[in-house]
């Protein structure tokens, strides 16, 4: 009989069901209460929270669009994350290519302070931070929010792209000068296609994290027209009252660029994580 059928084979994987089903239930039972809170009121909220909505009329949807100026908001996160992601792939990429390839003595040094960069938080130099870019004139500004980003996520998209590009043959390299390329267009046209799990990582990661961000924003965006979204959810909540069918109806609407994206890319993490190549 085979061992798959055995019972203290199938009483062995008991435990690992049981963990999978209580991760599975930690992860689904917060986005039920987002999907049906949509449609409910403040009030039916409070009364029941896991309950269904009296009624599914996306008037959360509709009043929090125009009440909270959301369309010019998604614009102005879009604009932010789409530039940090596009900057930091390619600084990344460009810094970790003669970090991961080359024999440099100051290599692994260099690698180790990159490190430190993911170690320590940044919002310990806010003050900091913030002195820096009004002497920039930068503050109030969606380039200024954008320097803010790629400077935080260099460090971590390094030290993916560096641990992807070691692991690969030189022969790739060492064929491509014979034909005469130079190292530009090694990295562009060879090295950053054969690690395209690695791209999509680091985008996917980059992406999240500066889209959801509220701390940044809050403190260097001042202009109601230039805000993001995370910061566009805070005017539904007030002092005495708050408005929570249209949060949830604004978390939704902030949800579904995001998760876009990472069904766009979910292959390629998979692949990328199948692949042992984060951690070598």
């Amino acid at each position: 009989m085979s061992s798959a059928l055995h019972p203290a084979a199938q009483l062995a994987r008991l435990p690992g069901w049981v963990a999978l089903l209580l991760w599975t239930a930690v992860v689904v039972l917060p986005l039920y209460v987002l999907v049906v809170s949509c449609f409910k009121t403040t009030a039916e909220i409070y009364i029941n929270p896991m309950g269904l909505p009296a009624s599914w009329s996306p008037t959360n949807f509709i009043t929090a669009w125009h009440r909270a100026n959301l369309g010019q908001n998604l614009v102005n996160s879009l604009i932010v994350t789409v530039g940090a992601v596009v900057v930091t792939l390619l600084v990344s990429a460009m810094a970790a290519y003669p970090l991961s390839r080359f024999r440099l003595r100051w290599g692994t040094a260099m690698l180790g302070l990159f490190l430190v960069g993911i170690m320590l938080p940044i919002r310990l130099a806010s003050v900091e931070l913030f002195t820096l870019m009004a002497d920039l004139n930068l503050l109030d500004s969606l380039f200024g929010l954008v320097c803010v980003y790629v400077a935080i996520r260099i460090p971590f998209a390094i030290f993916i792209f560096a641990n992807f590009m070691r692991v690969l043959p030189r022969e790739l390299e060492e064929a491509a000068r014979l034909d005469g390329a130079n190292d530009l267009q090694i990295l562009f046209g060879i090295i950053l296609p054969v690690v395209m799990p690695a791209i999509s990582i680091v985008a996917i990661f980059t992406a999240i994290a500066v889209w959801n961000d509220f701390f940044f924003p809050l403190i260097f965006i001042f202009d109601n027209n230039l805000k993001t979204v995370p910061l566009a959810i805070t005017s539904f909540v007030g002092q005495f009252r708050t408005d929570w069918g249209m949060v949830f109806a604004a978390l939704a609407i902030s949800l579904a660029p995001v998760l876009a994206m990472y069904l766009v890319l979910a292959r390629q993490i998979r692949e990328g994580a199948g692949a042992g190549g984060v951690i070598t």
